[in-house]
């Protein structure tokens, strides 16, 4: 009995004290369920009170891009006089193109030319006449097909053996960019009709031979566009305009850019599913529709103030 009575005052003792009474063992942590998480997972997906549902659409599309740029000549040689003699006619211009069998000019020898010269007008013809198994015209022909960019001679000219005449290009090259932003993929291969700039006339084709996106502005790029209908009036060193065919699509599937998302490097559209088997946890996805959520317009009295329109 005193030892009870010890015990109770002790214990009186400690809460007037300010002594806290031993704590309760902590309760068992509750797993949450199935329908628990399905229900967490779906407050944490994209709020759907700024969307509207449109409809995939099927129509054709088309891909241009306007392209500027100055031609180059490529692939160029120098074509040199065979002997000393005299460049006594030309026979093609400037940018002309030429061929194998073209005659650009016709050269004569150095003693040829002092019979020519000691010859009358009316005696020319007689004196070609006569010396025409001695001495005779050579005919200065190009190697292969292309234009002639460069003439270093004229008419009566005198050269030594080794002089260069001419150069001729092989290829010719705009090189140049697209003036307005382009959003589709290049590919080596594309053509583009291209037009002198003050010379409407002067139509040629080419084709895409390489291309690099300049710095700083990815929806630009650095053209190469080998013209391959080389024919006179192909102009060196001068501005071309044309129009670069990126590609066409008939009866696919179009959605406005403004309503495609881009995460990651990826894209996405937000479409209708059909569903199959269902549990608290995961759904079967059987197909989907052309249906699909787009961004809501912004309404009036946002925090901007603005309205904005639907792209």
């Amino acid at each position: 009995m005193r030892k009870n009575i010890l015990s109770l005052a002790a214990l009186l003792l400690a809460v007037s004290a300010g002594a806290q009474p031993p704590a309760a063992p902590p309760a068992a942590k509750k797993t949450a369920g199935p329908a628990a998480k399905a229900a967490a997972a779906a407050q944490n997906w994209l709020p759907l009170d700024n969307t509207f549902q449109k409809n995939i659409k099927t129509g054709d599309i088309e891909v241009y891009a306007p392209v500027t740029g100055v031609t180059t000549a490529q692939d160029t040689y120098d074509i040199f006089a065979p002997f000393e003699g005299r460049v006594e006619y030309m026979q093609s211009d400037l940018f002309a193109y030429i061929t194998p069998k073209t005659v650009i000019a016709r050269m004569v020898s150095t003693e040829m030319a002092a019979l020519l010269d000691a010859s009358t007008e009316e005696e020319r013809k007689q004196t070609e006449r006569r010396w025409q198994g001695v001495y005779k015209y050579y005919d200065i022909t190009p190697e292969t097909n292309g234009i002639l960019t460069n003439i270093y001679v004229t008419p009566k000219t005198r050269v030594l053996r080794g002089d260069r005449l001419f150069t001729v290009a092989k290829k010719v090259v705009m090189i140049g960019k697209n003036s307005e932003p382009l959003y589709s993929k290049l590919a080596k291969g594309m053509t583009a009709k291209i037009e002198h700039a003050r010379d409407p006339d002067a139509k040629f084709a080419t084709v895409l031979s390489d291309y690099i996106p300049l710095k700083g502005s990815p929806l630009f790029n650095r053209l190469w566009l080998e013209v391959t209908d080389l024919k006179d009036g192909i102009k060196i060193g001068e501005q071309f305009n044309g129009v670069l065919f990126v590609g066409s699509s008939s009866d696919t599937m179009l959605v406005p850019r403004g309503d495609v998302l881009e995460t990651g490097g990826k894209r996405f559209l937000v479409t209708e599913i059909k569903t199959g088997l269902e549990t608290a946890e995961e759904i079967e996805i059987t197909g989907h529709s052309s249906v699909y959520l787009a961004p809501q317009a912004a309404a009036a009295g946002d925090q901007d103030g603005k309205t904005k329109k639907i792209r």
